[in-house]
């Protein structure tokens, strides 16, 4: 084996392997058509970010961190690019994507303090200020909500992924595992199906159900890697499980509002069924681990 390998933290090589075995089973049951030709298109999407979390441990944040913001000013340009908005609100979506530094910032000195005292109230409360500014106008209530939604995505939520690094100097690969965690929950629902696609209500409960599983018992055999013990590695991957499928639940509703149908499997709006179940659990597992273990 390479020595370059032997080096790798064992949660990296772990989530290496997870990346690698969704690929395999995608790639298999994509050939079948139908609800799972869009299935290797999210295993592709993992791998990238399977590498930005192991960038994340590995890497100095002069080079970890620009991958994350390049990937969270690309995904939310991917939402506005689907989500209705009108030509005042340019300054307002110019203001998200400026946010996005903003928001690194508090990681990047390690103060998650600074982030949690001031980042929630920019972004929820200044950003909006931008959709009222000039001749009064109808839709700005909707234009709010979608402006929002896309900022409590794919920054407030995304920017939990760079707070997990400096959560304690006893726990190491919490990006990593993560990653393994969502994959687990994430997997098993996607094989099984969703009941608007013709899916019983039956599969759809059986692929919920063993991702939470699943992450549970990932959580409980890998949490001791990362400085957490087994109950609370367990605890970790409920939590994760369980907001993937509410995370899943909700990019599905807002596909369905923004009529894209199998787009958001396939199309431009790929991005919230991919990347929204993810970002969604974020919060759920920094938080977590930082308040509770």
């Amino acid at each position: 084996m390479p020595s370059f390998i032997e080096q790798l933290p064992r949660i990296d090589l772990v989530l290496a392997a997870s990346v690698l075995f969704a690929l395999l089973v995608t790639l298999g049951v994509g050939r079948r058509g139908g609800r799972f030709r869009a299935l290797p298109a999210w295993a592709g999407f993992w791998a990238a970010l399977g590498a930005v979390l192991a960038a994340l441990s590995l890497a100095p944040r002069w080079l970890s961190f620009p991958l994350v913001a390049v990937g969270m000013f690309t995904a939310l340009r991917a939402y506005f690019s689907v989500a209705p908005v009108r030509p005042r609100d340019r300054y307002a979506i110019l203001a998200s994507y400026l946010s996005i530094p903003l928001v690194m910032w508090p990681a990047y000195i390690g103060s998650d303090e600074a982030f949690l005292a001031t980042v929630p109230v920019l972004l929820f409360l200044f950003i909006p200020v931008f959709l009222v500014i000039g001749k009064a106008e109808k839709g700005m209530l909707d234009a709010m909500g979608r402006t929002i939604l896309g900022v409590l995505f794919f920054v407030f939520c995304s920017a939990h992924l760079t707070l997990m690094i400096d959560l304690s100097p006893d726990t190491r690969g919490l990006p990593e595992l993560f990653g393994v965690l969502v994959l687990a929950s994430d997997l098993p629902q996607r094989l099984a199906g969703r009941s608007h696609h013709g899916v019983s209500w039956y599969q759809v409960t059986m692929g919920i159900v063993i991702g939470i599983v699943l992450a549970v018992g990932v959580g409980f055999w890998l949490g001791p890697w990362c400085g957490l013990v087994e109950e609370d590695g367990g605890r970790a991957g409920a939590l994760v499980a369980i907001a993937v499928t509410l995370g899943r639940r909700v990019g599905d509703a807002v596909a369905y509002e923004l009529a894209l149908g199998s787009a958001s499997q396939i199309g431009r709006g790929a991005i919230l069924d991919r990347a929204v179940p993810t970002v969604y659990a974020a919060p759920v597992f920094f938080h977590y681990v930082n308040q509770f273990v």
